[in-house]
C-alpha cells in the first residue's frame, strides 16, 4: 500500500491511499455523497428478524436462536426483540431519552439508563452502537475533524477520526463496496481508539428501488465478546414502526438495574 495524495474533503484534512495497484475510480467526496443519498432514502425499517445471540458463559459459549422483529426509526429509535414459543425473552431498545436491554431467561433483568449518561458506555450490548453499526447513518464530516480514505481493489475505507492529546485516533471506520458504494462493514471505536464494535453487512436485497442490508453479523467487544446475528425478512421501508415500540416499559416481574445509579455504599 502506498500513499498517493493528501486531499481536502469538504474542508476536512483527509489522506487518500491506493492499494494493490488498483486505480481509484471514486474520490472520498463522491463516496460520501453516494452513501448519504442512500442513507437518506432509509428513514425507518420494519422487518421480521431471525435473531441469534452468542455469548460466553464461564469457559464456554452459549447460543440462542430466536424469532422476532427489527425496527429502526431514525435518527435515534431502535427496537429488537426475540421470542421462544411466542414469548419475548430478549429486548434491546433505544429512544432519545433511554436505552435498555432485557434478558428474561434465568435473570429476568433489565439494564437501562439515560442516553448520554455515565452508564451508557458500560453496557456491552449497546443499542446505540448497534444502530450506528447498521450503516444507515449519514456521514457528516466536521469541518475540523481529520479522516483517512483508502482505495483497495474491492473496497473503499473511510476512517472518521478524533484528535486526542498526542494522537489522532479512529472513531468510525466504514468499508464500502467499490461497485455499489454501499457499506459492507462498520467498526466503532472508543475515546482511546479501542474497537468497540465490528459489524459485517453481509447481504443486500432491493426493497422497492432501495437496496437494504438484510443480514448483519455484529461483534461487541469488552471484557468478553458478544455476537449478534440478524437476518431480516418481510422488510418494509414504507411502514413506520409503531411509536409505542420505542417506549421503555419494565416487563412484569423483571428486575431493573439502573446503570446511571451511584454505586451502593458498603
Amino acid at each position: 500500500m502506498r500513499r498517493i495524495a493528501l486531499i481536502p474533503l469538504v474542508t476536512l484534512f483527509a489522506a487518500a491511499r491506493a492499494a494493490d495497484a488498483a486505480p481509484a475510480v471514486a474520490g472520498p467526496a463522491e463516496v460520501v455523497a453516494a452513501h448519504n443519498a442512500w442513507a437518506d432514502s432509509v428513514q425507518h425499517i420494519w422487518s421480521r428478524a431471525a435473531v441469534t445471540i452468542n455469548f460466553p458463559v464461564g469457559k464456554k459459549r452459549e447460543q440462542h436462536d430466536l424469532d422476532g422483529h427489527f425496527f429502526i426509526h431514525k435518527p435515534d429509535r431502535l427496537f429488537v426483540h426475540g421470542q421462544v414459543l411466542g414469548q419475548d425473552v430478549f429486548r434491546l431498545g433505544l429512544n432519545a431519552e433511554r436505552f435498555w436491554l432485557w434478558i428474561r431467561p434465568e435473570v429476568n433483568t433489565v439494564w437501562t439508563g439515560r442516553r448520554g449518561g455515565v452508564g451508557e458506555r458500560n453496557l456491552l450490548l449497546s443499542p446505540a452502537d448497534l444502530m450506528a453499526a447498521c450503516g444507515t447513518s449519514r456521514i457528516d464530516l466536521a469541518r475540523d475533524a481529520p479522516a483517512e480514505f483508502v482505495a483497495l481493489r474491492r473496497h473503499y475505507i473511510l476512517t472518521e477520526q478524533r484528535r486526542a492529546a498526542a494522537a489522532t485516533l479512529p472513531a468510525r471506520r466504514t468499508w464500502f463496496d467499490r461497485t455499489t458504494l454501499r457499506p459492507v462493514r462498520v467498526d466503532l471505536f472508543d475515546n482511546v481508539g479501542k474497537r468497540l464494535v465490528m459489524a459485517e453487512l453481509l447481504k443486500y436485497e432491493p426493497v422497492g428501488a432501495t437496496a437494504v442490508c438484510i443480514a448483519y453479523r455484529v461483534r461487541f467487544y469488552g471484557d468478553e465478546e458478544v455476537v449478534l446475528v440478524l437476518c431480516l425478512s418481510k422488510v418494509r421501508l414504507d411502514k413506520p414502526p409503531n411509536p409505542r415500540l420505542f417506549q421503555y416499559r419494565l416487563p412484569p416481574g423483571a428486575k431493573q438495574r439502573d446503570l446511571d445509579a451511584p454505586p451502593a455504599q458498603p
